[in-house]
């Protein structure tokens, strides 16, 4: 559902479920800031887009695909922690 809001683009509302905790912590944090709750999820959604959308660092562009894919890491981990421990 889309609603106008002054002086932005047009905007999405979700409804979202929170474990009780979550939503407590939200709220009060939301408060410390002087904002809404729903103000400061949105502003962790752009943040969350701007870091997600953000180009990698050279050093890790470059280290980007040195690992092959299908490598199982669980078990590589477990084997070598194993030999390192013996």
């Amino acid at each position: 559902m889309r609603s106008p809001r002054c002086h932005s683009p047009l905007v999405s509302t979700i409804t979202l479920s929170l474990p009780d905790e979550d939503l407590a912590f939200l709220r009060k944090l939301s408060k410390e800031e002087g904002t809404s709750a729903e103000e400061l999820l949105a502003r962790q959604a752009r943040n969350f887009r701007r870091v997600m959308e953000a180009p990698l660092p050279a050093a890790v562009a470059a280290a980007t695909g040195i690992i092959a894919a299908d490598l199982d890491v669980e078990t590589e981990m477990a084997e070598h922690l194993g030999r390192k421990h013996l």
